[in-house]
């Protein structure tokens, strides 16, 4: 008998996770499993096991319920430490607004970033570190309810500056989110670090090592927990559209993510600028970009007017299956992602039920709500089609795919439009205008030069 100690559980293709859970009881309280040498053969004809050294077959995908030891289950990498795997990831709640915050510290550094919209339009970050440990990471700021869910997903700690009176009534009134959050501690922990023209609330970061630390003095939940739900492959599946790069638009803040084939890695950019990283001097990247659509659902709890006029707080929804984009080597893949319940992680499929493997390496997460007008996707394709359009009188053209929404300029007739995307329906296509602004004109007044179902979806799914 053979003995290879796992960093989670595997599970047949055709058994439930909860099932799979059930029989595997003995071993989730020791995180080991024992073998016979048949059925390890039959896993390795599955999956190449990583060890430090050795490298991913083409071809083989890695995961999503069965990691090697020593291999981080956020990026399908070896790890420098092993050690450091058996441990509770650590959230951190980092600023993003205003634009004075920029550069933040240690983006860069976290195994996956999850970007969630908050009240007034803009965004913040979840930042998710496991695999190392830094000593300045933020700014540090407050927390939201759509973190709970990523707390329970990734079996996390959760460090975060305080929230408002109803959030923090929320966190105390959860068990799983009160024994692993950390507020209110102190240096070095958390530190003030004040620099010039910056205000007080965006001076306040975080040493990760000694925040995991101050758990254990405050006895917080730190006994790890099994960790899994992302497949892995070098090589990218079948099926991808080739792109140069995608804009994300939220309501008051717009994010951009182009393609570099020399690192063969996705750089950020916001509102028009290259984001970076103070910690690395380098800018933002990632080796995947996933787009999650969410509902977003307002809750009773009001937050201060500090973005302009009160805005209700909401929770995001992760529960049940939502559409996923994965954009990774140059290329976008629709999919799904799927949780059963709330104690099961995320997991990511392809529009055929087949594990969406992600690229070796870090991943950034752009959470986008199922709202009317709630987000718009620009995909910047490397074989868009043309839109001309075909009423000579000419035809409006609008801000949104419906007649409801604002009108930015009136077409001529027989103009022509790069056509990039749809709505769900394929009833309106999404167009550059010469000016490169993202416009829709309804499919009555246009006629392409391809099917417009082989554009991409750019809208909430809510919007048809």
């Amino acid at each position: 008998m053979l003995q290879w100690r796992l960093a989670v559980m595997y599970q047949p293709p055709d058994a439930s996770l909860a099932g799979a859970r059930a029989a595997e009881n003995g071993w989730l309280a020791s995180h080991t499993r024992t073998f016979s040498m048949s059925r390890l053969l039959l896993l390795i004809l599955a999956l190449l096991l990583l060890v430090p050294g050795t490298t991913l077959a083409q071809g083989t995908i890695l995961g999503p319920y069965v990691y090697p030891e020593g291999v981080n289950p956020l990026t399908g990498l070896p790890v420098e430490n092993p050690e450091n795997l058996n441990r509770r990831p650590l959230i951190v709640k980092i600023s993003n607004f205003p634009p004075v915050v920029r550069p933040q510290w240690g983006l860069n550094g976290a195994d996956m970033v999850w970007e969630l919209v908050v009240e007034g339009g803009v965004t913040r970050f979840a930042a998710i570190y496991y695999s190392q440990d830094f000593e300045r990471v933020g700014p540090v700021r407050s927390a939201r309810l759509g973190d709970f869910d990523l707390v329970r997903i990734f079996n996390a700690l959760y460090a975060h500056s305080g929230s408002s009176a109803g959030t923090l009534d929320r966190i105390r009134s959860d068990a799983v989110i009160s024994s692993r959050s950390l507020y209110g501690g102190t240096c070095p922990g958390m530190c003030r670090i004040q620099e010039p023209g910056v205000a007080y609330e965006h001076t306040l970061f975080a040493n990760t090592a000694e925040l995991r630390a101050d758990a254990v003095v405050r006895r917080r939940d730190t006994t790890p927990e099994p960790l899994f739900g992302m497949a892995f492959s070098v090589r990218p599946p079948g099926g991808g559209v080739p792109l140069s790069g995608v804009r994300v638009y939220y309501n008051a803040t717009d994010v951009e993510w182009t393609y570099d084939r020399r690192s063969g890695r996705w750089l950020r950019s916001q509102e028009g600028e290259a984001h970076f990283d103070a910690m690395t001097e380098t800018q933002i990247s990632a080796a995947n970009v996933l787009i999650v659509e969410a509902d977003h659902i307002e809750q009773p709890i009001i937050y201060d007017g500090y973005w302009g006029e009160a805005n209700f707080a909401f929770t995001v929804d992760l529960m049940g299956s939502g559409r996923a984009v994965l954009l990774r080597d140059g290329q976008y893949f629709e999919g799904l992602w799927r949780r059963e319940n709330a104690v099961d992680p995320l997991t990511y499929f392809d529009e055929q039920g087949n594990p969406l493997p992600f690229k070796l390496g870090n991943t950034f997460v752009q959470v986008v709500p199922r709202w009317r007008n709630g987000f718009q996707l620009g995909f910047l394709l490397q074989n868009p089609l043309t839109a001309t359009v075909i009423i000579p009188d000419g035809a409006n053209v609008r801000s949104g795919p419906a007649v409801g929404y604002t009108m930015l300029e009136r077409a001529q007739g027989n103009q022509q439009f790069t056509a990039i995307g749809r709505n769900a329906a394929g009833t309106w296509v999404q167009v550059l205008t010469p000016s490169s602004r993202l416009a829709w004109m309804a499919m009555e007044v246009v006629q392409l030069d391809g099917d417009i179902m082989q554009l991409p979806r750019a809208r909430s799914s809510f919007e048809g």
